[in-house]
């Protein structure tokens, strides 16, 4: 039991104290890819956590259940003194009972989040094949429209959408880059990967890891995009692609416009240096090796 207390308690550290830290660490997109790692691994912790947390308590339950100090402690959090945090056998049944059903409602209803985002999704792209015109690349459709703008959303199948005032005013190889960049949003799945965190997000308003993890890593997979369609393209001219499509685009897809202009050209402009990648990438790491490691040596302790 006494690891059910560590466990619930590192799930609230981390939701609570995380969200800055791994702000400060991954805001530069020095390495975007590994900053999505940093993000998913806190996320994954918190709620593998809670999960181990509630499974224990439940397990552990009906011997010595009202002197449990997970529902001591529960209690506590709650502004419920010790001397009253000591509930009958019946009461602390319909605690852990209460719990269970806590638990399942926030699965549930993320579920339903993340359904909902899906079909949303695969309307929009559906629609956006149904409107557009088709060309001679596979999934990409022109809107006609006067706002340049481009582009991505997940279906079945997926979309790429540019609007003719953007075939107009991008050259050539501006819009390889810009349609390199939407294709990287959709074979890396960054669509599904969102709707997850920001039905979390939806689902879990009031822990701050989930809202700033949705925010932070939207940016860092633009990021991504934009890492792998400079490789081919030039980030040069990625970047003056990026500059003429500036502006919003619609909510339901990714685009080369929807996050920080300026902060993803500067650093595609100008590369970081050798060394500070290095260290960013041992940071890093260090810190999803902490992140997973410190609930296991928590319950290794707890057994000894």
């Amino acid at each position: 039991m006494t690891a059910a207390v560590y466990l619930l308690l590192y799930g609230i550290l981390v939701t609570w104290l995380a969200p800055p830290l791994l702000s400060r660490l991954t805001r530069g997109g020095l390495n975007p890819r590994l900053g999505v790692a940093v993000w998913l691994t806190a996320i994954l912790g918190v709620l593998a956590a809670w999960s181990v947390a509630v499974v224990l308590t439940v397990v552990h339950g009906v011997r010595g259940l009202p002197e449990s100090p997970v529902i001591v402690v529960c209690l506590e959090l709650l502004g419920i003194p010790e001397q009253v945090a000591t509930p009958s056998v019946e009461g602390t049944v319909l605690l852990i009972a209460a719990a269970v059903l806590l638990w399942t409602v926030v699965g549930v209803r993320a579920g339903r989040a993340v359904r909902g985002l899906w079909a949303s999704s695969r309307e929009h792209a559906q629609a956006a094949r149904l409107i557009g015109e088709p060309t001679d690349r596979p999934d990409v459709f022109v809107l006609n429209a006067e706002r340049p703008a481009a582009y991505c959303v997940a279906g079945r199948p997926n979309a790429i959408v540019v609007t003719s005032a953007a075939v107009e005013r991008l050259t050539g190889s501006q819009l390889d880059a810009v349609l390199a960049h939407e294709n990287a949003h959709i074979t890396g799945r960054h669509h599904q990967l969102l709707m997850v965190l920001r039905a979390l997000a939806a689902t879990l308003p009031r822990l701050p890891l989930f809202p700033r993890a949705a925010d932070a890593v939207g940016e860092l997979l633009e990021m991504c995009a934009d890492d792998l369609a400079a490789r081919r393209h030039g980030g040069r001219t990625l970047v003056a692609g990026m500059v003429k499509l500036a502006g919003p685009v619609a909510p339901a897809g990714l685009g080369v416009a929807a996050s920080a202009i300026t902060r993803r050209a500067n650093r595609l402009l100008i590369p970081a240096h050798p060394g500070s990648l290095r260290c960013h990438r041992v940071t890093a790491w260090a810190t999803i090796a902490v992140t997973v490691a410190a609930p296991v040596v928590v319950n290794l302790i707890c057994r000894h």
